[in-house]
């Protein structure tokens, strides 16, 4: 496997590495696509919580009320797209997504680890539900009661990577790469490919 290669698939995922630690930094929010019930590819941003590449695991956090969560029950295959603009760089990664429900092991460790702040988004009625008209007096009703919490409503989705799409943008020559990866996330297959 060509030396370049290598270190194009470490650099991307050292990259969601430090997207997932730092707010700030390219890639913290990517594009999850999936089939919708309707039978239409459905996207939506998401923010990247945990990027271990040894493995090949991306994690993100859901509300199980979601059409998200019941979409990829339903079908765990997935695409996540990530663009920086400032690198010029987009990753395109293909796999297959593991949930972890309310009161999993998983999902009570990583709730146990949230911000006061982030569990509040986890509080309220379901994503997508109408809100009243603003002038509605059940508009300026609490949104939820004070001893809510959102955990029995925190989901942890688990992107495993079986391949990577890696494609830079450059004046005079684009390039792009794919790779795939083995069940353990081992690097099974790297080639150039045309952009």
């Amino acid at each position: 496997m060509h030396h370049d290669l290598i270190t194009i698939d470490r650099e991307a995922w050292d990259a969601l590495a430090a997207a997932a630690a730092d707010p700030s930094q390219p890639f913290r929010y990517l594009t999850l696509a999936s089939l919708g019930r309707c039978q239409f590819p459905e996207a939506r941003t998401v923010v990247l919580r945990s990027a271990k590449s040894a493995t090949r695991v991306l994690e993100f956090h859901t509300d199980t009320r979601s059409p998200k969560w019941q979409e990829l029950q339903d079908n765990g295959n997935t695409t996540i797209l990530g663009y920086s603009d400032v690198l010029k760089l987009q990753l395109r990664l293909r796999g297959e997504i593991d949930l972890a429900p309310p009161g999993s092991p998983e999902a009570d460790r990583v709730w146990s680890r949230l911000p006061p702040h982030t569990r509040a988004t986890y509080q309220g009625g379901p994503p997508g539900d109408e809100l009243p008209p603003e002038g509605d007096p059940a508009a300026r009703a609490p949104i939820s009661a004070p001893e809510e919490t959102g955990r029995d409503r925190f989901g942890v989705l688990s992107f495993k990577a079986l391949s990577l799409d890696w494609c830079r943008l450059e004046r005079n020559n684009n390039l792009r790469a794919r790779f795939s990866y083995g069940a353990s996330g081992e690097l099974n297959d790297a080639s150039w490919v045309a952009p």
